[in-house]
């Protein structure tokens, strides 16, 4: 009897053995199975649209100043309006002004609009002498004094005015403020070229201007 018992607790034992035995078996071949999970690296930084060549932030620019593109070339000149219409028809179709509208399609910067309108400039103060000195020989003698009197103080007055129109471009400011320097004082003589043609006109409907296009 009692090795009946002894014998059931050997029994026990080894089956108690064997089932611990065996679960620490089977646990330890899973966790050699088990593989290690893949190393996932960080995104690359995105990179700044400001350093990629090529590419630039709005509003910013690399070109310098004065290789701007010209600013209002369709409203290279203004319209004089005088009270006799034929002849508004006339100067509307002067060679100075043709020349000057082409030459202006070629200009890319502002530093050439800059010395296109000092070139223009000096053509219509030529006009201005040509044109005062035929006015002066087919005037009546009754005016010729008042034609020279208007010439004089328009002559005195000059300085001052070119000043004004330096001053209220400066002031306006920006890049383009040497361009309105030199574009208002064109501006400027050939509005008066225009006075002086308009009354030669009247005494000569067949008048030349001095501008010969070369």
């Amino acid at each position: 009897m009692r090795k009946m018992r002894l014998a059931t607790l050997l029994i026990a034992f080894i089956m108690v053995f064997s089932v611990f035995f065996g679960c620490n078996k089977k646990e330890g071949s899973v966790s050699s199975g088990v593989v290690s999970e893949p190393t996932i690296s960080e995104p690359a930084t995105e990179t700044n649209s400001a350093s990629v060549p090529g590419r630039q932030l709005p509003g910013s620019s690399s070109k310098p100043q004065d290789s701007q593109p010209p600013k209002d070339k369709g409203e290279a000149l203004s319209t004089i309006v005088t009270s006799d219409k034929a002849f508004n028809k006339v100067f509307a179709k002067n060679p100075i002004d043709a020349a000057y509208l082409k030459d202006v399609e070629k200009a890319t910067s502002n530093v050439d609009m800059v010395n296109l309108a000092e070139k223009y400039t000096k053509l219509w103060q030529k006009e201005i002498e040509a044109g005062y000195k035929k006015l002066i020989q087919k005037a009546p003698a009754a005016k010729k004094e008042a034609y020279k009197q208007v010439q004089a103080n328009w002559e005195k007055e000059t300085p001052a005015e070119l000043k004004k129109i330096a001053d209220k471009a400066q002031a306006a400011g920006g890049s383009v403020a040497q361009v309105e320097t030199a574009g208002q004082t064109m501006e400027y003589y050939r509005a008066r070229a225009n006075k002086i043609y308009v009354k030669l006109y009247a005494l000569d409907k067949k008048f030349t201007y001095a501008y010969t296009g070369k």
